[in-house]
């Protein structure tokens, strides 16, 4: 937003208060979602009755991991973050199962539904739910993240970090900081064992694209970065514990 100052100069102002995926939820929306949430997993692990007049919560509750996907809502991160940090690939297969329970609920299609349920089970959905409903933070045992920020106004400047905590608490305290200007909003985030170690890796992977040596900003599309950081974690993954996959 631009205005002027009293002297008749252009000053643009920053009305944001946070970045791009880290909205807060308002309560009322937070309590429908869980109230959806609740609904869910009844159904999941009880069965079809539990979903009974209730079939717009399994839209509402794909919803969110559709946006945990797609990564195009003001808030996707802060719900990302209440289920517990789902991949990409395992949000868009719960997305796409619980839309397909919907369906198999409405056509009373009911073997159908209880394989969808069963389905849901085994990708760890319920336990994502409960966690969302109860508020309870994600369990890191000894992995942290390697995350992605930049902000809207300069999108291919990347601040690449690790964290070994909750990601979206590490955003916001960056959030904070006194000389930051701009919010920074998170553009992935992805699960790792050895943290620090798996930023240095990829810091090194990504170095011809470093703007300063002793800084964390690199210039570059985001999805070039995403693409080296997936296939980072993809070779870590099988990789011998203690070896780093960096050249």
């Amino acid at each position: 937003m631009e205005s002027r100052d009293q002297a008749g100069r252009q000053v643009k102002r920053i009305e944001q208060k946070w970045g791009f995926g880290l909205a807060p939820i308002k309560p009322d929306v937070q309590r429908g979602r869980v109230e959806a949430a609740k609904t869910v997993l009844a159904t999941i692990l009880q069965g079809h009755n539990a979903a009974l007049g209730r079939l717009d919560d399994l839209s509402t509750v794909k919803g969110l991991f559709t946006r945990t996907y797609k990564k195009d809502q003001w808030d996707w991160f802060t719900v990302c973050a209440q289920l517990s940090y789902p991949s990409y690939k395992e949000a868009r297969q719960a997305s796409g199962t619980l839309q397909h329970l919907r369906q198999c609920l409405r056509d009373a299609k009911w073997q159908a539904a209880m394989d969808a349920a069963t389905t849901l089970k085994a990708a760890g959905v319920p336990d994502r739910l409960s966690s969302f409903i109860t508020g309870t933070p994600v369990s890191l045992a000894d992995r942290g993240f390697v995350y992605v920020l930049s902000t809207r106004e300069a999108p291919e400047i990347l601040k690449i970090g690790y964290t070994n905590r909750d990601p979206l608490t590490r955003a916001k305290e960056i959030n904070a900081a006194t000389g930051v200007i701009t919010p920074w909003g998170v553009r992935g985030a992805w699960m790792v064992a050895h943290a620090h170690r798996a930023e240095g890796d990829v810091h090194a992977l990504l170095a011809d694209y470093r703007i300063r040596k002793d800084r964390e900003f690199f210039q570059m599309p985001f999805a070039e970065a995403a693409r080296v950081i997936e296939g980072y974690v993809v070779e870590a993954a099988r990789a011998p514990q203690g070896v780093s996959t960096a050249p």
